[in-house]
């Protein structure tokens, strides 16, 4: 942009002067009379002389800025032409014609500032156009937020506001976004093979595809009698269970299938242990309901990560299980909204009662507190009693044969394992090591 440096330059010229060499040094901003003032001195002319300079070779040179540099060895000859040389008309003409060259010099330097003038109005243009598209930007950013809080607000009868939801902490910018229409997800007529597999823990969970899930989950409100309990509008509960769906993250693993899950796996230990005979519809809704909930909008850090990097979830919630208490909070704003409210028909007291049990069960699954809540239950077991309600909520069904023990038989095999891997790391125990290896392969007769 601009001039370069080097046509800022001063310019060096050489004359003979009485067969002497002359150096004249003038900036290239000097106009043509100056320059002639200037030869005139150099050569012993007096000032306001007509003079004319020429080349070794005779030839004329012009006496402007844009002369021609020379060397010593190719001198210049200024001549002085006031000698009679030209008369009054020509000296007049030689005048005019200074004033002339000296006109367009002025008019050159104008145009190089205004071309230099015109290109950094262009960019001052340039960044001024930038910097507005970035205000333009930032205030559209802050309309879009203002309109979808209020959108969220009015949704949610001015609750939305003092929850936090995935609106606010969500990395890929979902939000609670509601069908007022009939949920568009097919609705998938289980096969009675399905249903019986579906009753039991050991149900395969890996093979479903999400709408799929959905309608596994919609089955077991229906089967367990919930939504005749709770006089739940069926469309009311799918469109819950979207709401549920879609506030689940992507997560390698507290995501939407891990939700179904735990859900599966409490569905099937009710059906297991007979737990209809046991206790109340309402107590199975809870557990139920809590389970669907459970991990709501999951970020897919920890704990211990959320208060140590002072999350403004740890903030929000004072480093007191933070994940547990933002899934209660998601759980409830969705519930907030009346077009996923299944409990909208239930009275106000039992529904309080509902809310109160379903938080102290999310809560619960923080396994900080799992130490704790092992320890109540072990000094109520031995005097169990289904209808005291503090050791029911304490409740770990027998389910010895079919999980528990299971369990146990995995972690009697990763313990063998264990015991194989610290006997080669040590690089002794030989005969042990190979005796453990074919128990653990089930191959005694195995030959190494």
């Amino acid at each position: 942009m601009g001039s370069s440096s080097s046509s800022y330059a001063p310019k060096t010229i050489y004359l003979d002067v009485d067969g002497k060499v002359q150096k004249v040094v003038f900036s290239r901003h000097c106009s043509p009379c100056d320059i002639k003032e200037l030869l005139c001195s150099s050569s012993n002319i007096p000032r306001n002389t007509a003079i004319m300079m020429v080349d070794p070779e005779g030839a004329l040179v012009s006496i402007d800025p844009t002369m021609p540099t020379n060397s010593p060895n190719s001198l210049y000859k200024v001549i002085s032409l006031s000698t009679g040389q030209l008369g009054d008309k020509e000296d007049m003409f030689q005048n005019v014609l200074s004033q002339v060259a000296e006109q367009f010099s002025r008019a050159f330097r104008i145009n190089e500032l205004k071309t230099e003038v015109t290109n950094r109005l262009a960019m001052l243009e340039k960044r001024v156009e930038l910097e507005g598209l970035k205000v333009v930007e930032i205030e559209k950013c802050k309309n879009d937020l203002k309109k979808l809080r209020d959108e969220m607000t009015s949704r949610g009868g001015g609750r939305v506001g003092n929850c936090p939801c995935k609106y606010n902490f969500s990395d890929d910018g979902k939000k609670l976004n509601p069908r007022r229409d009939v949920p568009s997800y097919p609705k998938y007529t289980l096969s009675q093979e399905t249903i019986e597999a579906l009753k039991k823990p050991t149900f395969d969970v890996w093979h479903w595809e999400h709408n799929e899930m959905l309608s596994c989950l919609e089955y077991m409100y229906h089967d367990l009698g919930l939504v005749k309990e709770f006089n739940m509008n069926p469309i009311t509960l799918k469109r819950w269970l979207l709401g549920i769906q879609e506030n689940y993250r992507s997560n390698p693993f507290h995501n939407f299938r891990h939700c179904f899950c735990v859900s599966q796996m409490m569905y099937g230990m009710i059906n297991l242990c007979n737990l209809p005979e046991k206790m109340t519809l309402t107590d199975m809704g809870i557990l139920m309901t809590a389970a669907v909930c459970h991990d709501l909008d999951h970020p897919g850090y920890n704990n211990t990560y959320q208060i140590n990097a002072r999350t403004e979830l740890a903030v929000r919630y004072n480093d007191i299980s933070p994940l547990e208490n933002h899934h209660c909070a998601v759980a409830f704003q969705i519930l907030s909204l009346p077009e996923c409210n299944i409990f909208a028909n239930v009275e106000l007291e039992a529904y309080k009662q509902i809310r109160q049990a379903i938080i102290t069960l999310i809560l619960a699954t923080d396994m900080a507190r799992h130490g704790e809540i092992l320890d109540s239950f072990k000094h109520k077991v031995d005097s169990f009693d289904f209808t005291n309600e503090e050791h029911v909520t304490c409740l770990f069904p027998q389910i010895e044969e079919i999980m528990v023990q299971p369990l146990r038989d995995s972690r009697d095999h990763y313990e063998e394992l264990k015991q194989i891997d610290d006997a080669m790391t040590e690089g002794s125990g030989s005969r042990f090591m190979i005796q453990k290896f074919k128990k653990v392969m089930g191959r005694p007769d195995l030959r190494l």
